[in-house]
C-alpha cells in the first residue's frame, strides 16, 4: 500500500532488539524481500535505490524509534545521535546522497502512513535567491504525478479532534480547520507564553536603570544559558526548564535569532518565555526580537535548521499534536516539509498567538534603539516609525494568510498534497510584511549588514555613517528623546564592538556551535541623567568599557 509513493516513509513498529542492527542496503526491493529483526527502521525510498539507508536503534519500548526519510549518512548520524537511546549503525555511504526531509519519532505500537515529498515548497518571492529547489507538479514523475494517496478514513485511527466537516461557509470551514491543530496544542503552547514588551518605546527611564543585551543564541542551549547568567538574569544554580530570574528591574533584550543552527530551539524559547514574565512580575522585562531566522522559518524555509533540532520539534511538537488528535495525518498537509516546524512557526500557527506575536522587529529603551540587523530612515518612513513596523509583524504573525489546512490529511493524490503545500508558502511569503521580507543582502530590519560587515572592521559600505545618523535623529524626533546608539546581531564579531563613532553595536558574537562556537558577551548599559555608562561583560567576570571596543581605521581597540 505505501511502496507505490516515492519517495515515502513507512515504518512497521513491533518488538525492539536489544542490539542494534548494522546494514547498508542498496534497492528498495530488498527491504521487503528480507526478513529483518523487529525494529524496522526506515525509510530512506528515494527515487535513487541506492540511496537507500537502514539505520538501526538501541531503545526501550517506552521510547519510541526515530524515523528518516531520505536522509544521507552523515545527517542520519547527526539526528539520530541526537537521542541517548538511539544509535546509528549503519556505515557511512559516499553514494547516499541525499539530505534529511523529514523525521519524527513514533511511539512504540503505531505505524506512520504517509507521503514524505522531500523539497521545501516552492522559495516564496519575498525571499529571492534561495538555493533550495521547491516541490512542483511539473518536476514530479508521471508516476508519483498519479498515484492516489489514501484518502482520511475511520481505519486510519480516526479521532474526533480530526472532524471539521463542512459548515456550508467557506471562510467558517477555514477557520475551523485551522483551528484544530492550535486547539489540540493549546496546552502545551502555554510554555511558550512570551508577554508583549511594557512598550516598544521606553525613553523615561529613571537614572540608575540597567539594560542588557545579547546576539544570535541559534539553538545552543549552553550559550543561552551562559549569556543570560552573564547578564545577572538568571541564577546560575537553576536551568533553563526551570530558570530563576535574578534581574529585578532589568531590561535585557534579545536581538534575535533563537532559530535554526541548533538543537534545542524550543528549549530556548520555553527559557526565554518564562524569565519574561518572571520579569515582568519583578518590575523588570525580557523581550526577544525577531530575526531573518524566525522569517525564514515562519515562511516554511528551514534550509538552516539542524537535524537534531527538527527531532526536537517532533519530540516536543509532533508527537503530542499525534497523541491529542489520535492520528498523524494532519502531516501530510506540509508536504514533508518539516510539519511540526512548520506548523508551530506559521501565521497563525501554534506559537502565533503565545510567542511569535509577543516578539518585536525593533525597541527603543532609553537612548538605545534595538534591532536584529539594522534600521534606516527609509524603514522609520515607510513603515511608520518602530510602533508601525512591530504592529505590522505583530498583525501578521497572528493570522493564518491561506486556506490550505487540512488536518485529516484528506488528498487524493500526491500532486494534490504538494500544490497545497505550494499555495500555503505563496501565501504566507505573499503577505509578509516588507520589515520582516528580503533574503541576503537585502535592505530590511532583519537582512541588511551595512552597519556590520566586515567583523570586527568600520563597515564597507562607504554611506554608513550618514544612514545611522539619519536614522538615529529621525527617531530622536520621533522619540521626543535623544536615541545615540543602535544595538544589532545577525552578523558575527569576534567580540562585541562598536563602530561608526560609536553608534552601531554588533553583539552578535556567534556563540552558537551551530556557528562558531565564539565566547559569549554581554552588552551592558547603565541609563543615566545626561549619558549612560556602556561597558562589555565577558564570560570571565570582566566589565570592559565601552571605549576599549572602539573599531576605529581599520583597528578594534
Amino acid at each position: 500500500e505505501l511502496f507505490p509513493f516515492i519517495p515515502t516513509c513507512a515504518l512497521v513498529p513491533s518488538s525492539l532488539p536489544s542490539s542494534p542492527l548494522s546494514s547498508l542496503m542498496t534497492g528498495g526491493s530488498k527491504l521487503f524481500r528480507r526478513r529483518l529483526p523487529p525494529l524496522l527502521l526506515i525509510a530512506a525510498l528515494n527515487t535513487m535505490p541506492a540511496s537507500l539507508l537502514i539505520a538501526a536503534a538501541t531503545a526501550s519500548s517506552s521510547s519510541g524509534v526515530v524515523v528518516v526519510a531520505g536522509a544521507g549518512p552523515r545527517a542520519a548520524a547527526a539526528l539520530l545521535g541526537r537521542r541517548a537511546a538511539v544509535r546509528t549503525a549503519a556505515a557511512a555511504a559516499a553514494s547516499a546522497s541525499a539530505s534529511v526531509t523529514s523525521a519524527f519519532v513514533v511511539p512504540p505500537g503505531r505505524a506512520y502512513s504517509g507521503v514524505a515529498t522531500p523539497p521545501t515548497p516552492l522559495a516564496p518571492t519575498a525571499f529571492p535567491g534561495r538555493d533550495r529547489a521547491a516541490p512542483s507538479s511539473s518536476s514530479s514523475s508521471s508516476s508519483q504525478r498519479h498515484q492516489r494517496v489514501r484518502p482520511f478514513s475511520s481505519s486510519d485511527g480516526a479521532s474526533p479532534a480530526l472532524d471539521s466537516s463542512s459548515s456550508g461557509d467557506g471562510d467558517a470551514d477555514a477557520e475551523a480547520a485551522a483551528a484544530v491543530l492550535t486547539r489540540a496544542f493549546s496546552d502545551a503552547a502555554s510554555a511558550y507564553a512570551l508577554p508583549p514588551p511594557p512598550s516598544d518605546v521606553m525613553t523615561d527611564l529613571e537614572p540608575g536603570r540597567r539594560i542588557v543585551s545579547f546576539g544570535d543564541v541559534h539553538g545552543d542551549a549552553d550559550a543561552l544559558k551562559t549569556f543570560l547568567v552573564i547578564a545577572g538574569v538568571m541564577d546560575p544554580e537553576s536551568d533553563l526548564e526551570s530558570p530563576v530570574w535574578t534581574g529585578g528591574t532589568t531590561i535585557c533584550v534579545q536581538t534575535g535569532d533563537i532559530l535554526d543552527r541548533g538543537d534545542d530551539e524550543l528549549k530556548c524559547y520555553r527559557a526565554l518565555c518564562s524569565l519574561s514574565r518572571q520579569a515582568l512580575a519583578a518590575g523588570g522585562a525580557l523581550m526577544t526580537l525577531y530575526g531573518n531566522h524566525e522569517s525564514l522559518n515562519c515562511a516554511g524555509l528551514f534550509q538552516y535548521a539542524n537535524p537534531g533540532g527538527n527531532l526536537e520539534f517532533e519530540v516536543d511538537i509532533g508527537t503530542n499534536l499525534d497523541a491529542k488528535l489520535g492520528s498523524n495525518r494532519w502531516r501530510l498537509q506540509y508536504a514533508g516539509n518539516q510539519p511540526s516546524r512548520w506548523a508551530a512557526f506559521e501565521p497563525g500557527g501554534l506559537l502565533a498567538e503565545e510567542l511569535m506575536g509577543g516578539m518585536a522587529v525593533s525597541c527603543v529603551v532609553g537612548r538605545t534603539v534595538f534591532v536584529h540587523a539594522g534600521l534606516t530612515r527609509e524603514h522609520l518612513e515607510n513603515y511608520g516609525g518602530i510602533e508601525g513596523m512591530n504592529r505590522q509583524a505583530r498583525s501578521w504573525m497572528k493570522k493564518a494568510h491561506h486556506h490550505e489546512d487540512n488536518p485529516a490529511g484528506s488528498y487524493e493524490t500526491v500532486e494534490e498534497v504538494i500544490s497545497s503545500a505550494q499555495r500555503r508558502a505563496r501565501a504566507i511569503s505573499g503577505n509578509m510584511p516588507e520589515c520582516l521580507g528580503g533574503g541576503i543582502g537585502a535592505p530590511s530590519p532583519v537582512w541588511m549588514r551595512d552597519y556590520s560587515q566586515p567583523a570586527d572592521l568600520p563597515p564597507k559600505n562607504p554611506m554608513a555613517q550618514k544612514m545611522i545618523d539619519d536614522c538615529l535623529e529621525e527617531l530622536g524626533q520621533r522619540c521626543g528623546s535623544d536615541v545615540v546608539r543602535m544595538v544589532m546581531g545577525h552578523t558575527p564579531q569576534s567580540r562585541i564592538n562598536a563602530a561608526l563613532n560609536g553608534r552601531a553595536w554588533r553583539v552578535d558574537v556567534g556563540a552558537s556551535r551551530g556557528v562558531m562556537g565564539g565566547a559569549p558577551e554581554v552588552l551592558e548599559i547603565v541609563h543615566g541623567a545626561d549619558a549612560d555608562e556602556v561597558s562589555i561583560l565577558t564570560v570571565r567576570g570582566e566589565r570592559i568599557n565601552a571605549r576599549d571596543r572602539q573599531v576605529v581605521e581599520n583597528i578594534l581597540f
